[in-house]
């Protein structure tokens, strides 16, 4: 792990071993014993001792992010991404562990194992979901491992950004192709004005635009009355998938189908988008994709390139990269991430 000795090497013998560091033979026994447990030596013939070619934590990677299972900060992009990594559905040939409610604190069981693998460089690299207390962690505030920062930037690492420009930019032509009325709903206040404003300057009247400012309480009611007035929208944009499934309870109240009465296009988190089996269309960025291009910069920031900047953009369902689960396996998923 130090370096010491080369990937293929020979190690010296029992007795020059023993020598070195003073224990007796079961005790050098033990501690190969251990090192071939770990994948780190292999043994040839009797007695010969060889470093491996390609160390295990060479091909592990670890996701850490600050935040809570249940807390008000956990998305669906962060439970998704736990759950593909926890599937072993990443995509990724080597190993992906997670480590979740890191909170720098000195009893933080989490904290610790990150402070663990930053002492023993026991994987290729972190990729690190941006916060406020990530950002503040201290065993991060030096070089240490390859990193990856994912949202925005941090200290000592390569950044992978999502393009939420360009999943704004290609939901309005889409949402321009569907229909004459649009209604955007969002609880981001930013991505309505950022909606607003591609939509008109892609040719749409403001009196055929409703920006919708709605949480998930309340977006039920919310989507029943858009469809109890006279100028109703036939294509909705729903710009957060936690309104997915409000939003569906809604016009099943109002008596409009999806896909059908109108459009409704959802940003998702691939691969678990919500509602595709009742009619919705989806735009979004996968999370398999991210952790891919994550092990990517940190496998190249390992053979020594500068830290890198990556864009990852938002995909319809025919451009994804790797296959989907059937529609009703996905949603039936999705919906469980979800509860």
């Amino acid at each position: 792990m130090a370096g010491r000795y080369a990937p293929g090497s020979r190690l010296p013998t029992y007795d020059a071993l023993m020598e070195q560091f003073g224990v007796t033979r079961p005790t050098v026994g033990r501690v190969l014993d251990s090192l071939r447990e770990e994948g780190l030596v292999t043994v040839k013939g009797q007695r010969k001792v060889f470093v491996t070619q390609r160390f295990p934590h060479h091909d592990r990677y670890v996701w850490v992010t600050s935040e809570q299972p249940g807390s008000n900060e956990w998305s669906l992009f962060l439970a998704i991404t736990l759950e593909v990594i926890e599937r072993g559905e990443t995509g990724i040939s080597g190993q992906v562990s997670a480590l979740v409610g890191v909170d720098g604190r000195a009893n933080n069981p989490e904290y610790r194992q990150l402070c663990e693998v930053e002492a023993r460089r026991s994987a290729a690299g972190l990729m690190l979901v941006n916060s406020a207390m990530t950002y503040l962690l201290p065993v991060l505030q030096t070089p240490g491992l390859p990193r990856v920062a994912i949202g925005a930037w941090l200290p000592h690492a390569s950044l992978l950004e999502l393009d939420f420009a360009g999943l704004i930019e290609r939901a309005s032509a889409r949402l321009l192709e569907k229909g004459r009325r649009v209604a955007v709903m969002s609880p981001h206040a930013p991505k309505l004005a950022a909606a607003q404003e591609r939509l008109e300057a892609l040719g749409l009247r403001p009196d055929r635009l409703l920006t919708v400012h709605a949480a998930p309480i309340g977006c039920e009611r919310l989507a029943e009355l858009m469809f109890d007035r006279k100028n109703r929208p036939d294509a909705i944009f729903v710009a957060d998938d936690n309104l997915v499934a409000p939003l569906l309870a809604g016009l099943e109240r109002a008596r409009v189908r999806a896909g059908k009465d109108v459009y409704v296009l959802a940003h998702c988190n691939w691969p678990r988008p919500l509602g595709m089996s009742e009619g919705v269309e989806h735009l979004g960025f996968d999370v398999r994709e991210v952790l891919c291009a994550g092990k990517d910069l940190i496998d190249a920031h390992r053979e020594g390139t500068p830290p890198l900047k990556r864009l990852i953009p938002a995909r319809f369902l025919g451009e994804l990269t790797r296959p989907l689960q059937t529609a009703r396996d996905a949603t039936v998923e999705a919906a469980k991430v979800n509860t």
